[in-house]
């Protein structure tokens, strides 16, 4: 299995929370920049990660649009 990642090889967890990096436009909606999200899981046969919004909404996306160092 492959270490999880973000843009500047910091290892992320699931359960973890990070920030957005750019906008991420969908059919459902946009998640947009600087926005904290949660991970949920780690889908290493496409390598992307899953997380969840302060909503609750779910996301498909990759890791390296997701920075772990937010404070």
């Amino acid at each position: 299995m492959a270490t999880l990642v973000d843009y500047k090889q910091r290892e992320l967890k699931v359960g973890q929370k990070v920030k957005i990096l750019k906008n991420i436009p969908s059919v459902d909606g946009m998640l947009y920049e600087n926005t904290i999200v949660k991970i949920s899981e780690y889908d290493d046969t496409k390598e992307t990660i899953r997380v969840t919004d302060g909503l609750g909404k779910i996301w498909w996306i990759n890791p390296s649009a997701v920075s772990a160092s937010f404070l």
